[in-house]
C-alpha cells in the first residue's frame, strides 16, 4: 500500500495533465522529472533511464491480433535478465505455443524513444521491428519451446489519423513507469507456424503496442485489457489497466476512436476470477458511462516462470468483448470485437 492510500485520500477519479511538448522522463540524477508527469497523445516522452540497478525495466511488446489468432513478440531487458519471447495462439484449435531466448543483461539496444527500430539475433531466434514513426516492417524467425518453427513477415500500417496513449505513472520520485500503449494499426502479411500459413488481413488484423520504460519495485501486480478492431465501420481501440496504478493519480485507461484518443480519468472496476479464467471478465467505469464491457474468453493460457530471484506468473484470457463505450457524447455498441484481459504478478 502506498502512502496516499494509507492516508485514506485515494480518489477513483482525477484530472491528469496533458503533455504537448517533448520532455525527458528523468532529471540529471536519474529521478522522475516533475515536468514529465502526465499523459500525451503522441510518444513525446524520452525515457532517459539511468542508474537504479536492478530496478530498471525496459520492454518492447507487440501483439498482432485478429479473430483467428494472436501472434506476439516481447523484447525486454529487466536489469537482471534480457530476452526475446514469442507466442502464438490459434483461436480455432485453442493451441498455444511459446518460446524464448535469454541473453546477457544490457546487451540489447533498447531505445529511449518509442518510434525507434529494435533488433534481436541470438541462438534460434531473429526479430526485426523497423519502427521509425511510419509504417513498420516486421520480420521474425525462430522456434518455440516444443521445436515448432515460426516465421513472419508483415507490415504494420500507421493510419493518417492516429493517436496513442503515453502516460507516466509516479509511485515516487525514485519509482515510476512510462508506458506507450497503441492499438488499431492494420497489419498485412502472414505468419507461418509449423508449415501452416496464417494470413494477416488489414481489415480485421491489428497491432497493439506496449512500450515500457521505468524504475519498478521488486514486487508488482497488474491487470491489462485491450479491445481492438472495426465496429460498424469505425476503428475502435480500448486500453484498460488496473491495480498497479492505484493511488498514483494516473492510469493507462483510454479509448481510441477513428484515430482520436479519449483519456479516461478514473480507475476502472474489474470483476473476474483468475482461477476460472474462461468465465467472463467484466470491466466498467463506475463514475461515468465511458466503459461497460464484458470479455467472453475463447482461450486462457496461463504461464509461470521461476528463476529464483525472478519470477512471473498469471493468466491471459483472449476472447471477444461485448458492451458499450462512450466518447465525446457518443455511445458505441461493442459486439464481438477481439481482445484480451490478463492478471499477472512479478518478482523482478
Amino acid at each position: 500500500m502506498n502512502a496516499r492510500m494509507a492516508r485514506g485520500d485515494y480518489r477513483p477519479t482525477y484530472v491528469e495533465r496533458e503533455l504537448t511538448d517533448s520532455v525527458n522522463l528523468c532529471d540529471n540524477s536519474g529521478r522522475l522529472n516533475p515536468a514529465a508527469r502526465g499523459w500525451a497523445r503522441q510518444p513525446i516522452i524520452r525515457a532517459n533511464l539511468s542508474g537504479h540497478w536492478p530496478r530498471k525495466k525496459k520492454w518492447n511488446f507487440w501483439n498482432w491480433i485478429c479473430p483467428r489468432f494472436v501472434f506476439s513478440v516481447t523484447l525486454a531487458d529487466i536489469d537482471l535478465a534480457a530476452f526475446c519471447a514469442v507466442s502464438f495462439t490459434d483461436f480455432e484449435t485453442r493451441k498455444n505455443i511459446a518460446g524464448q531466448v535469454f541473453t546477457r543483461p544490457h546487451s540489447l539496444a533498447m531505445p529511449e524513444q518509442v518510434e525507434r527500430p529494435v533488433r534481436f539475433r541470438s541462438g534460434s531466434m531473429e526479430y526485426t521491428n523497423s519502427n521509425d514513426g511510419g509504417d513498420i516492417q516486421v520480420h521474425f524467425d525462430g522456434a518455440a519451446k516444443d521445436g515448432t518453427r515460426l516465421t513472419a513477415d508483415f507490415l504494420v500500417y500507421k493510419p493518417p489519423v492516429h493517436e496513442s496513449l503515453t502516460v507516466v505513472v509516479p509511485w515516487s520520485a525514485s519509482r515510476f513507469q512510462m508506458n506507450c500503449k497503441e492499438n488499431t494499426r492494420p497489419c498485412e502479411g502472414s505468419v507461418t507456424v509449423g508449415g501452416q500459413r496464417f494470413v494477416m488481413d488489414p481489415t480485421d488484423c491489428h497491432a497493439v503496442q506496449d512500450f515500457g520504460r521505468g524504475i519498478w519495485p521488486y514486487r508488482s501486480f497488474w491487470n491489462w485489457a485491450v479491445c481492438t478492431g472495426v465496429q460498424n465501420g469505425r476503428r475502435v481501440g480500448i486500453n484498460m489497466g488496473g491495480k498497479w496504478t492505484t493511488g498514483t493519480g494516473a492510469n493507462e485507461n483510454a479509448l481510441c476512436i477513428d484515430g482520436r484518443l479519449y483519456k479516461i480519468m478514473e480507475d476502472l472496476e474489474w470483476q473476474y476470477d483468475a482461477r476460472a479464467a474462461m468465465e467472463p471478465w467484466h470491466v466498467r467505469s463506475a463514475h461515468s458511462d465511458t466503459v461497460d464491457l464484458t470479455l467472453h474468453p475463447i482461450v486462457a493460457p496461463a504461464s509461470r516462470l521461476n528463476l529464483g530471484i525472478l519470477s512471473t506468473g498469471g493468466v491471459c484470457a483472449f476472447g471477444v468483448w461485448k458492451g458499450t463505450i462512450g466518447a465525446a457524447g457518443d455511445t458505441i455498441r461493442i459486439d464481438d470485437l477481439i481482445g484480451w484481459a490478463e492478471e499477472f504478478a512479478h518478482r523482478w
